[in-house]
């Protein structure tokens, strides 16, 4: 498998795209702009598109790339292996549509869009042009999760899921799209039995789920986005384990016989693990390098996948709105 070097772009230079970077407080990567900056051995940053100009100057000051106000005339002048969709949601179908077969792969932002017609034409056009479709939903790389996953779930460290909780705070499209996506990844397939609109103003919604084995979900939003809050809380029958700080810190503890009541079972908790710092962001990346350079393992986030999440929201917002799933 060679390293070669892949062509891309980004289309919008927005937070995601570009401007996460001017706040100082972030750590690691959080923009496209600076994960090609970073992985610069598998990936060369050719051009950009954007309306604003003050956005293209700020591009331009970091590198020498070609600009553009629109996707359609990028595609044409330029010859791109991969395309960043950094658009506003309601883009990323239209915008992925418009790639497909034009390019070898695109990174889309999450969500995948907000019509799920278009979502499923989206990814029914990428499979048929071959392009290779991935989606940004970067907390499944957050080590926490994999933690969770891998060391307590796979294992069944937790016995069989009884409950699960998710708190989010902000827009629903925006923040609550990850918890769905990591419910789904953690707990497998997820169907609607109830849903609400918590907050026209913050346009969150909330939902009860259950998957196949009839494990309950609760998806709880709490307010506003600024007072940030993003927690997953799982109970099973040998343990239970919560992820908070925003997937920045695992929690989790084992029942055992309590030395207090006769009868019961009580909580004893584990050490924290002291996991190595990760980039949530570069991994979906690197993903999308090795696969165009031959790679075979699964993909993390492609989508098939994020069509499946993107269904989930749908059913959300329809039962919350309409009474009814998608």
């Amino acid at each position: 498998m060679t390293n070669k070097r892949f062509r891309a772009a980004i289309v919008g230079l927005g937070q995601v795209g570009l401007l996460f970077d001017d706040d100082k407080r972030r750590e690691g990567v959080w923009t496209h702009f600076t994960a090609y900056e970073r992985l610069n051995n598998r990936f060369d940053l050719v051009a950009v598109c954007e309306l604003d100009p003050e956005k293209i100057k700020k591009a331009l000051k970091r590198k020498n790339v070609r600009a553009y106000k629109n996707l359609p005339t990028m595609l044409e002048r330029e010859s791109l292996d991969i395309v960043s969709l950094c658009t506003p949601p309601q883009l990323h179908a239209q915008h992925a549509m418009e790639c497909a077969g034009k390019v070898r792969a695109i990174i889309c932002e999450k969500p995948l869009g907000t019509d799920l017609r278009s979502c499923r034409q989206a990814v029914y056009r990428c499979r048929k042009q071959n392009t290779l479709l991935a989606v940004n939903y970067y907390k499944r790389f957050e080590g926490t999760i994999e933690y969770l996953k891998k060391q307590l779930l796979n294992k069944n460290r937790l016995g069989r899921i009884t409950q699960a909780l998710g708190y989010y705070s902000g827009p629903f499209e925006a923040v609550g799209s990850h918890m769905v996506d990591l419910a789904r990844y953690l707990l497998g397939e997820l169907e609607v039995i109830r849903a609400y609109v918590s907050s026209k103003e913050d346009k969150s919604f909330g939902a009860l789920m259950k998957n196949r084995g009839r494990t309950l979900f609760h998806l709880i939003p709490t307010g506003k986005r600024e007072d940030l809050i993003f927690e997953i809380d799982i109970v099973g029958r040998k343990g239970r384990c919560r992820v908070v700080n925003n997937c920045g810190e695992i929690q989790w503890g084992y029942f055992e016989r309590s030395k207090r009541y006769s009868g019961y079972r009580e909580l004893t908790v584990c050490p924290s693990p002291r996991l190595p710092k990760k980039e949530r962001f570069l991994p979906l990346f690197s993903e999308v390098a090795g696969k165009l350079s031959g790679d075979k393992t699964p993909f993390t986030c492609d989508g098939e996948e994020a069509l499946k999440t993107q269904e989930l929201i749908s059913s959300i917002t329809n039962k919350a709105t309409h009474g009814k799933s998608s």
